[in-house]
């Protein structure tokens, strides 16, 4: 075992909010399949606010235990029968996998059988809280990468050492693994969008922002970009958007009615970041005939999208969910490199560092807007 430092997510003292600080803990040797990883950054992810905020036995939560699922760092030590790393070399984390089901044998690993279990849940096993002696959830997402040090599934690696200029890289492309890769996705494979169609796209995060800039790279008839606050929106047409709209000032606007000021009668795709039910049910009547809603934002626990059937049969509107962008890791995330190369996909206007002991800072900006994606510094 080694001796690390590590954001441990406790049960949420009030409805909604998180309790996370940072411990001492123990993280123990690689088993079969596993590789032990020294952190250089990790991108902290609305997903990690979503599921530690919400109380122990909900949809399997547990406590305590450590989030973090975007990371990037060095191969440490390696378990036995790992064969895509060696020590030393800079991987990239994403997503857990089995490889085994039909999801994932037929090339849909986001898809995976045992994909919330794994990765929304993790288990217990990998790490012991130093001072309370207890045994934290781990392995979320196969790296609970809020940690110096952690062990890590080798399905969750992508090495990286074939595409990185500098060490500098290694930080800014820690995001790549979910947040950036779910909005990409969700564009390139989950709507498939192209030259023929208007998208429209509801939020603009990291997920948000990753589908603008994918949808600029497919040269989309017309981009609309849709949030609350201005800065955002004004990012956004940096970024290729042809048109934005700011919920904070429709006043009452549908968003149909907003898309309708463009001149189009309605929008081909939507994506929707958010998880806001407005938001979701006026996204799917601004959409045309024979339009798509993907749904990636989580809305509250238990809503319901209620749609007139005999409506939609006419409308013959697709809604489809959508996680991590129906992407596998090991391509999207060398293509965003290679885009963000060309000057294409520029993350690097969209990062902001924080120190990994200024969590609370990081996740405070996420939340009011200031920053699309934080990023935790594990070393000054």
């Amino acid at each position: 075992m080694i001796t690390t430092t590590a954001i441990v997510a406790r049960e949420p003292e009030q409805p909604q909010t998180i309790n996370w600080a940072m411990e001492e803990v123990e993280v123990c040797t690689p088993g079969e399949g596993e590789i032990l990883v020294e952190m250089r950054a990790t991108g902290i992810c609305h997903t990690d606010i979503v599921l530690s905020s919400v109380p122990a036995g909900r949809i399997g939560i547990q406590y305590p235990k450590v989030l973090g699922h975007e990371g990037a760092g060095i191969v440490r030590a390696l378990g036995s029968n790992v064969k895509s790393v060696e020590v030393g070399d800079p991987v990239l984390l994403s997503y857990y996998s089995c490889s085994s089901c039909e999801a994932c044998q037929t090339l849909h690993p986001a898809y995976c059988d045992v994909f919330a279990e794994e990765n929304y849940v993790g288990r217990q096993g990998g790490m012991k809280i130093q001072k309370a002696g207890e045994e934290p959830w781990s392995k979320f997402f196969g790296q609970s990468s809020f940690a110096r040090h952690s062990v890590v599934s080798e399905a969750s690696v992508v090495n990286v050492k074939d595409f990185l200029m500098s060490e500098d890289e290694l930080r800014l492309f820690a995001p790549l693994g979910c947040g950036f890769q779910t909005g990409m996705g969700a564009v390139l494979n989950t709507s498939d969008a192209g030259p023929d169609d208007v998208v429209m796209i509801l939020g603009l995060g990291a997920v948000g922002m990753g589908a603008l800039m994918t949808a600029n790279i497919r040269e989309c008839k017309a981009i609309i970009a849709v949030d609350k606050v201005a800065t955002r929106l004004e990012q956004a047409k940096r970024l290729g958007a042809s048109h934005t709209i700011n919920t904070g000032t429709l006043h009452g606007t549908s968003l149909k009615d907003a898309v309708s000021e463009f001149s189009f009668p309605g929008v081909t795709v939507v994506i929707d970041t958010t998880g806001v039910p407005t938001l979701i049910e006026e996204g799917l009547q601004a959409t045309q005939k024979r339009g798509k809603l993907v749904l990636v934002g989580v809305p509250p626990l238990g809503y319901g999208l209620n749609i007139d059937v005999v409506q939609h049969i006419n409308s013959g509107r697709s809604i489809i969910g959508c996680i991590e962008g129906d992407s596998i890791p090991g391509k999207a995330i060398p293509q965003m490199i290679q885009w963000y190369r060309e000057g294409r996909f520029p993350v690097d206007q969209l990062v902001q560092y924080f120190d990994a002991a200024e969590f609370e800072q990081a996740v405070k900006s996420m939340k009011d807007g200031t920053t699309v994606k934080p990023v935790l510094m594990w070393e000054h």
